[in-house]
C-alpha cells in the first residue's frame, strides 16, 4: 500500500519534483499495471500545465505575487467555511441554526471554492460576501464570523489589485496559475496512487511491489526534504527576531 500523503506540505517546487520522480518510476513500471495509464497520462499533462505556471510566476514576479494573493483569498474563505461547520455543531441557542443559513449560502456560491478558476472564484466570492454582509449579518455575527468575513473581503481586495496589475503587465489573464494547477496535480496524484495500491491487492505480484516500494521510498525522502526546508527557514527567522530584538533594546 503506497502510505498516505499530505501534498500541501509539498511547495510548488518541491511538488514539481515529487511529481516528476513518481511519474519516472511509475512510467518504468506501467505494464505491470495497466490500469495505471490513463491516470499516468494525466498526471503528465497537468504536470506540464503546473510546470507552465511556475515559469510564469519566475518570469513575472507580478505573477507570483498575484499567486500569493490567491492562496490568502482561498484560506480565508476556508476559515469563514469551516467557521460556519464548527458553529453548527454548538448547543448555544441560536448559533447551530445561524450556522447552517451561513452553510447554506456558502453552498449557493460554491463549497469547493478553492477549485475554481480565477475569474469564476472572484465573481463567486464577491456575490457570497455581498449576501453575508446585506442579508444575513445577524448570522454572521453570531456564529462569530465578522472578523473572519472582513479578513475575506480584503483578501479579495488584495487578489483584484494584484490580478489587475498582472493584466496590465501581460495584458493576458487566460493562463492559469501556479493555484489553479496545483490541485488537479494532486488529484491526479491520489487517484494514481490509489489505482496502483488497489492493483496490489487486486493482483499481487514483485512488480507492484517494487514499485510500491520505491514510491515510498520517494515519499520518505521528500516528506524529510521538505521537513528539514522548513526547520532551516524556522531557525533562520528566529535568528532574525533576535538580531531584531537586540538592535531595538
Amino acid at each position: 500500500m503506497i502510505q498516505s500523503t499530505n501534498f500541501a506540505l509539498f511547495p510548488s517546487e518541491e511538488l514539481y519534483s515529487f511529481t516528476k520522480k513518481s511519474v519516472i518510476l511509475i512510467d518504468e513500471k506501467k505494464t505491470t499495471v495497466s490500469a495505471v495509464e490513463p491516470f499516468l497520462s494525466i498526471t503528465k499533462t497537468r504536470l506540464e500545465e503546473f510546470k507552465n505556471a511556475l515559469d510564469r510566476e519566475a518570469k513575472n514576479p507580478l505573477v507570483k505575487i498575484r499567486t500569493q494573493e490567491a492562496t490568502n483569498q482561498i484560506d480565508a474563505f476556508m476559515a469563514l467555511r469551516k467557521q460556519a461547520e464548527s458553529a453548527s455543531t454548538r448547543k448555544k441557542a441560536g448559533v447551530a441554526e445561524a450556522a447552517y443559513v451561513i452553510i447554506e449560502v456558502v453552498r449557493k456560491y460554491g463549497w469547493i471554492m478553492q477549485r475554481l478558476g480565477q475569474k469564476t472564484r472572484l465573481t463567486q466570492l464577491e456575490g457570497l460576501i455581498t449576501e453575508l454582509k446585506t442579508k444575513y449579518s445577524a448570522e454572521v455575527t453570531a456564529i462569530g464570523a465578522t472578523e473572519l468575513l472582513e479578513e475575506l473581503e480584503q483578501a479579495q481586495a488584495d487578489f483584484l489589485v494584484a490580478d489587475t496589475n498582472v493584466v496590465r503587465s501581460e495584458n493576458n489573464n487566460n493562463d492559469p496559475t501556479v493555484t489553479e494547477t496545483r490541485q488537479p496535480l494532486t488529484d491526479s496524484l491520489k487517484q494514481m496512487f490509489q489505482i496502483i495500491s488497489l492493483q496490489e491487492v487486486a493482483a499481487p505480484s514483485a512488480s507492484v511491489s517494487a514499485l510500491i516500494a520505491s514510491l515510498n521510498e520517494l515519499i520518505t525522502t521528500s516528506l524529510a526534504t521538505v521537513k528539514a526546508s522548513d526547520t532551516r527557514a524556522e531557525n533562520k527567522k528566529k535568528t532574525d527576531d533576535s538580531k531584531t530584538a537586540t538592535t531595538t533594546n
